[in-house]
């Protein structure tokens, strides 16, 4: 959980890694709901708010689907 939290841009602009390391910064979920937060509170609303959102969906999507398979197979057993 810290290093997500530390490279998140949290607290650094993305600018300050290597390419490479902002590719798996941008894959991580708190990194797109930080996005969703800071848009808006700077007055940027338009679709650049629609890949964060739909990334966060499809993977709550995934991870709730993964939570019910593995609590159906408990509960089974």
């Amino acid at each position: 959980m810290m290093p997500m939290f530390l490279f998140a841009t949290t607290f650094y602009p993305l600018d300050v890694y290597p390419r490479p390391v902002q590719l798996l910064v941008e894959c991580l979920p708190l990194y797109q709901s930080i996005e969703l937060i800071r848009q808006p509170s700077l007055g940027q609303f338009g679709a650049g708010l629609l890949l964060p959102a739909a990334y966060l969906l499809v993977l709550g999507g995934l991870a709730l689907t993964l939570a019910f398979r593995r609590l159906d197979r408990t509960l089974r057993s």
